[in-house]
C-alpha cells in the first residue's frame, strides 16, 4: 500500500511537471509570438500588391532628395509635349525625353497621351502639323510619334510598368473640337493602345480618367454621346468595345475641384470601382492643408483645412490603397500644385513653400507619416 502510494504520488508529480513544462512552453510561445506580431507590419498588402508603384507624379526627379527620402519607387516619363520631340517631320529630338537615372528606380510610368493637349494645351503640338485636320494626316503624324516614343523607350533598354495613355478622357475629350463624340474617343484610345503594342506587346496600358462621380455640380448631360460622362460609364464602354487596357485611372483634387470631404468617400467610391473587371491606377492625390489664400475651391469643407487633417488624409487614403489589391499606383505631389493661369498654388503638397526658392521648403506633418507608413506597410 505505502509503495502503491509512493508510485501514485511520483506519478502526479511527474504529471505536474509536465504539465508545468507545457504551460510554460504556452506561455513562452505567445511572447514570442506577440513581439513578432508587434513588429510584423500592420496592414501588409496582399501578395498582389508586391509591384505597387509609388511616385512623385511632378516628373523625373522633380521632388530631388525630398521624394529619395520618402521612398518613391518609380520614375515617371512624360511625353506629353509633342513639339519638343519632334520640331520638324521625321527630324527627333530625344536628348532630354527619358532620365539617365531609371536604372534607380524599381518601376517606370510613361504618360503620352494627346486628347488634354488638344483641349487645354494645344501649344504642345508642332506647328507645322494641322491640328484641324485630326481625322487624317494629324491621326497619321501623332501615329508615327507615338510609336517612336515606344521604340526609343526599349532602345534605352527602359522596362516600362505602365503606359499611360490619354488623360482624362471622359471630361475633356469632347473639349478638342465642335461635335466630338464619346465613341470618337474610345476608338482613339483604341487605336493608340494597338500602336503600342504593335512595339511593346506585353505593355501595361492604364486609361487616366477624372472620377466625374466626385464632382456633382458638372453637367453630365451627354446628348447624342457629346459631353462628359461618368468615370464607371466610360470604362464600361472601353470594355464593350474591346479596348485591350488593362487598368483605368482616376484623380483625387479634395475640395479644390472634388467633393471629398473625407477619405471615407474616396473609399467608398473605390469599393465600387474595384468590382470592375480591371485593375486601378491613381493618378493624382491632393488633399489641401490649408486655404490661406482664399483660393475658389468648388467644393470646399465647412471645417476648413488643417495640415493636421491633411495628415489624416493622406494616410488613411494611402492605406485602403495599399490594401487594395487592385490598386497598383499611386502619383503623389510632393509640392503644392498650381493651375496653369493661377496666381496662387493650392497648398496640398506634402512639401509645403515656393519650390523655386529651396530655403523656404519645410515638410507639413503628411511628409513622415506617409513615408513612415508607406516604409513600415510595404518596403
Amino acid at each position: 500500500m505505502g509503495i502503491k502510494l509512493y508510485a501514485n504520488v511520483l506519478t502526479v508529480n511527474y504529471m505536474a511537471k509536465k504539465i508545468a513544462i507545457l504551460v510554460i512552453g504556452i506561455v513562452v510561445i505567445a511572447i514570442v509570438s506577440l513581439a513578432v506580431l508587434k513588429t510584423w507590419p500592420q496592414g501588409q498588402p496582399s501578395v498582389t500588391n508586391a509591384d505597387f508603384m509609388f511616385l512623385d507624379g511632378e516628373g523625373p526627379n522633380a521632388g530631388g532628395e525630398f521624394s529619395r527620402e520618402l521612398g518613391t519607387n518609380t520614375i515617371p516619363i512624360y511625353l506629353d509635349d509633342w513639339s519638343k520631340f519632334e520640331p520638324a517631320d521625321d527630324q527627333w529630338n530625344w536628348s532630354d525625353a527619358f532620365p539617365d537615372n531609371v536604372k534607380e528606380y524599381d518601376h517606370s510610368v510613361l504618360r503620352i497621351g494627346i486628347l488634354g493637349v488638344l483641349a487645354w494645351n494645344p501649344a504642345n503640338i508642332p506647328k507645322w502639323v494641322n491640328k484641324n485636320d485630326i481625322d487624317g494626316k494629324f491621326r497619321e503624324e501623332y501615329g508615327e510619334f507615338v510609336m517612336e516614343a515606344v521604340k526609343q523607350a526599349k532602345k534605352r533598354n527602359i522596362s516600362v510598368d505602365v503606359y499611360l495613355v490619354e488623360l482624362e478622357s471622359n471630361f475633356a475629350g469632347h473639349e478638342i473640337k465642335e461635335n466630338i463624340t464619346n465613341a470618337w474617343i474610345i476608338d482613339w484610345i483604341k487605336w493608340e493602345v494597338e500602336l503600342i503594342k504593335t512595339i511593346d506587346p506585353d505593355a501595361k496600358i492604364a486609361i487616366p480618367l477624372t472620377p466625374t462621380e466626385f464632382r456633382p455640380k458638372e453637367s453630365l448631360d451627354n446628348t447624342d454621346d457629346h459631353g462628359k460622362i461618368l468615370l464607371a460609364d466610360f470604362v464600361e464602354r472601353m470594355i464593350e468595345a474591346d479596348v485591350s487596357f488593362d487598368a483605368f485611372g482616376f484623380n483625387v483634387a479634395s475640395g479644390f475641384y472634388d467633393k471629398i470631404d473625407d477619405w471615407r468617400d474616396l473609399k467608398a467610391a473605390l469599393d465600387k470601382w474595384s468590382a470592375i473587371d480591371k485593375e486601378i491606377f491613381v493618378w493624382a492625390m491632393g488633399y489641401p492643408a490649408d486655404n490661406i489664400d482664399n483660393l475658389t475651391f468648388n467644393y470646399p469643407r465647412t471645417e476648413g483645412y488643417s495640415e493636421e487633417w491633411q495628415k489624416e488624409q493622406y494616410l488613411n487614403s494611402l492605406r485602403i490603397l495599399l490594401e487594395n489589391p487592385k490598386v497598383i499606383g499611386l502619383s503623389i505631389d510632393l509640392y503644392d500644385y498650381q493651375e496653369p493661369g493661377q496666381k496662387t498654388p493650392v497648398h496640398w503638397g506634402l512639401i509645403g513653400g515656393d519650390r523655386t526658392k529651396p530655403e523656404t521648403l519645410f515638410k507639413r506633418q503628411s511628409f513622415d507619416v506617409v513615408k513612415e507608413y508607406w516604409n513600415d506597410n510595404y518596403r
